[in-house]
């Protein structure tokens, strides 16, 4: 019995399928180069610190989002995949409470709307492998 197994076509296809999930579960030892993100966001020229700062790659989706610090320095929580991504405000991500209830989440009126769309941005940004300190400009 076990002689006709091995000369069965469903003993070779089985081998073909162990091979197959033995080279899959091995990987080829291909990676995505990953950058890390950090920098500054300025508005018109002035540091800018009054909301978060929104990472996203039109073509792959990848994205990240940090608030801006003070002095409008910012670090993104996670390396992102190398490549070009669109760049915009959106609302900080915890608004501050007031007596015990939550703040509305507003967005800053004297910022130009375009900035706060991934759609409508024109601020790019290009990430590279390793450590990127990157500037950022809204300037109307």
């Amino acid at each position: 019995m076990q002689k006709i197994f091995r000369d069965s076509t469903a003993f070779r296809l089985s081998v073909f399928a162990c091979s197959l999930i033995f080279l899959s579960i091995g990987g080829c030892g291909s990676s995505i180069p990953m950058g890390d993100v950090s920098g500054t966001v300025t508005v018109n020229g002035e540091a800018y610190s009054e909301a978060s700062l929104v990472f996203l790659s039109m073509q792959t989706g990848a994205g990240s989002s940090a608030d801006i610090g003070e002095g409008g320095s910012f670090k993104l929580p996670d390396p992102l995949p190398t490549g070009t991504y669109k760049v915009y405000l959106a609302p900080r991500s915890i608004p501050e409470e007031e007596n015990g209830q939550p703040t509305a989440v507003q967005m800053d009126k004297s910022i130009p709307a375009k900035f706060w769309n991934e759609s409508s941005t024109d601020v790019t940004a290009t990430v590279e492998e390793g450590e990127n300190d990157l500037a950022i400009k809204f300037d109307s």
